[in-house]
């Protein structure tokens, strides 16, 4: 399904958006930094609504012209009676004794008077004509008190104009100001100025910071967005996304240390509010083109895990791996050596010779990197071992992380990942083959068992229809007992493939040993006879139970005792022995075998394998493979066991109480 929230049109919609929101939070912030640093205006009125004769700004304005009046009058005082020819003296003269100003002052020191307030002699004259302005401040250096009505009293206070009054104690020192602002001077413009432009100042704070939220908002829909389609979730490139990352980084920090030079450059230089602004925008958009466009690629270069390979560091690196690879290993670790030794010579000599620091970090950084570099290939050789014991164990589907290793374990690493593919497959044909293998066995043995069953039927009606020479009778017994050997070997293949397979069902009851192997005993006491065999049978005179399937077990003990009528030596001894060991019931039978067993005892448990190698006798090779696998299946363990000529069987099975 497409995914369009990824799409072309939303994201030439967050780009002039964000690109929009950029330039009104610069507008706005250069124009609050156009006017506070013009000080037009104090940080602190921001978010108070002072009227302008309340506000921090009129009290720096306000500051500002008592430190300029303390300079004038210092140096009316200086100059005695004449005045002094500078141009400092006559500019302070026009501002505050032409009567243009809405700045009154009062001032009498050390028989010294001076003032700009009309037909004021006194100071109560002074006083009342300054409270009649609006604000005044008095200063009486004799007894060291200031009154007057000034917003931010202690502020205006703490100036400059002490130091007229510092050679001799005593004098007097009143400002007023006209708050009605009746003439046209600094201060009527600067209220002009706070009127008109203060209200801005928080619409431009609101719009600054709404704007700055939208533009985060813009740039982190950016963020997600680039390199994505409304497609898929592939990372798509483009074409300065294949620069190298080297190159990317070195074009932004130049184009940033040019940007910076060239503001710093332009803000030496007097722009009004409208070029400013104007001028402001301009750079703001051409920057952000070219500071979106390379940040966009440093991302989707990082979506895409290509900032460090797509790099000529990177580049260098994979050259110089591949290099040292072609080397082999023997090389490699001689390179290694000689330049690890090389470092560790240069820098102890700069160090210890040079006395330089610089070389003794490096050495320490070599020192680091070695010790690292040991405990990293100490923790792969670790991960390895791990991995071998695990595929060793059987779990062949084991696989190494690569990204866990480096150098030459990471080839080892994909060398095992390999050989434990292989033997994963080999394996699976094997199963394979032997399940196909089972298969035939069942399908061929239930279709002999077929008409198998049917010469079996047709010898019994032969051998009902009287009587015929002796030849005759002779076939006919041969038939009879061929007939059911193969039956016997038909019914051995179907119960080793359900065995095999595990299509089988036990039913696990308890059962007493002891009798079991007397019943079996006595049914082979014939048998032994005619091989001419002599059973020595140790039984405990207790029941001994174990937990089995009646029938499996039976067929089990029977399978052995076949096994011996069928190979063991005439004329000798077979010994049945059941004891209790541990826990344990360990049934054995012992015999001689009547001819050389020449292959491994692992193999005789096999199925098809004879120790009769001539395949003289009648067996087939299934008894002991039938009652190994029935064991295993019931929870009991199958060992045999040769001593030369001597063939030993063993089956064990935990006891239980009856």
């Amino acid at each position: 399904m497409e995914n369009r929230q990824f799409g072309n049109g939303f994201k030439t919609i967050a780009v002039l958006l964000q690109m929009v929101f950029l330039m009104l939070v610069i507008v706005d912030l250069s124009f609050m930094v156009n006017l506070f640093g013009r000080s037009r205006f104090s940080f602190r009125d921001i978010g108070n609504n002072y009227s302008f004769f309340h506000s921090h700004y009129y009290t720096e304005r306000i500051t500002d012209e008592i430190k300029e009046l303390s300079v004038y009058l210092q140096m009316k005082k200086t100059a005695g009676g004449n005045e002094p020819d500078n141009a400092i003296y006559k500019h302070y003269k026009l501002k505050f004794d032409t009567g243009d100003s809405n700045f009154y002052y009062w001032f009498f020191h050390e028989d010294a008077f001076y003032t700009n307030m009309p037909n004021i002699k006194t100071k109560e004259a002074a006083e009342e004509f300054g409270k009649a302005c609006g604000n005044y401040l008095y200063y009486d250096d004799l007894s060291i008190t200031v009154e007057g009505n000034f917003p931010h009293l202690n502020r205006v206070s703490d100036i400059e104009f002490l130091r007229l009054f510092q050679k001799e104690r005593g004098g007097e020192l009143l400002i007023a100001v006209d708050t009605s602002l009746a003439k046209s001077d600094a201060i009527a413009d600067a209220e002009s100025i706070y009127r008109t432009c203060f209200p801005w100042v928080g619409i431009g704070m609101v719009t600054a910071i709404l704007s700055g939220l939208s533009f985060l908002l813009s740039m982190i829909y950016l963020t997600l967005a680039t390199g994505r389609c409304g497609e898929d979730d592939h990372i798509r490139l483009h074409r300065i996304d294949y620069l190298p990352t080297e190159a990317l980084f070195v074009i932004t920090v130049a184009f940033i240390i040019a940007l910076i030079a060239f503001c710093a450059r332009l803000s030496g230089k007097d722009w009004g509010m409208s070029s400013s602004l104007i001028l402001t925008g301009t750079l703001v958009f051409l920057s952000d083109t070219v500071l979106l466009t390379l940040y966009l690629s440093f991302v989707r270069k990082i979506k895409a895990d290509q900032l460090i390979s797509c790099s000529l560091m990177s580049y260098g690196v994979r050259t110089f791996k591949k290099g040292m690879r072609r080397q082999g290993i023997g090389n490699r670790a001689k390179i290694q050596f000689v330049a690890y030794t090389v470092c560790v010579l240069a820098f102890s000599w700069e160090a210890f010779s040079g006395r330089h620091i610089w070389a003794v970090v490096c050495l320490l950084g070599v020192f680091s990197y070695t010790a690292i570099h040991f405990l990293q290939q100490a923790i792969q050789r670790t991960k390895i071992l791990e991995g071998i014991r695990e595929i060793s164990h059987g779990k062949l589907d084991y696989k190494f992380d690569l990204k866990d290793f480096s150098g030459d374990y990471m080839e080892l690493a994909e060398e095992i990942n390999g050989i434990g593919e292989g033997l994963m497959h080999a394996v699976e044909e094997n199963v394979k083959n032997e399940r196909l293998k089972t298969e035939l066995v069942t399908n061929v043995s239930h279709d002999i068992k077929t008409p198998l069953t049917s010469i079996i039927n047709y010898i019994s009606l032969i051998k009902m229809e009287g009587s015929w020479n002796e030849n005759v009778e002779n076939y006919v017994g041969i038939l009879e007992r061929k007939s059911q050997r193969l039956k016997q070997l038909t019914e051995d293949l179907v119960e080793v493939s359900q065995i095999t397979s595990g299509n089988i069902l036990l039913d696990m009851q308890p059962i007493n040993m002891v009798e079991l192997i007397c019943q079996t005993g006595g049914e082979f006491n014939e048998i032994f006879e005619d091989a001419e065999l002599t059973i020595i049978t140790r039984l405990p005179k207790e029941p001994v139970m174990i937990l089995a399937d009646g029938s499996r077990v039976w067929r089990v003990v029977q399978n052995l005792y076949n096994n011996v009528a069928k190979y063991a030596m005439h004329n000798t001894r077979v010994f049945v022995e059941l004891k209790v060991n541990d826990g344990y019931a360990e049934f054995s039978i012992k015999d001689i075998s009547a001819q050389g067993i020449h292959m491994p005892v692992q193999d005789l448990g096999e199925r098809f394998v004879r120790g009769d190698e001539s395949r003289g006798t009648e067996g087939h090779g299934l008894g002991l493979s039938i009652a190994r696998n029935l064991t295993t299946l019931m929870g009991g363990t199958f060992e045999i066991s040769l001593d030369g000529d001597l063939f030993i069987a063993a089956i064990t099975f935990p006891v239980i109480n009856p």
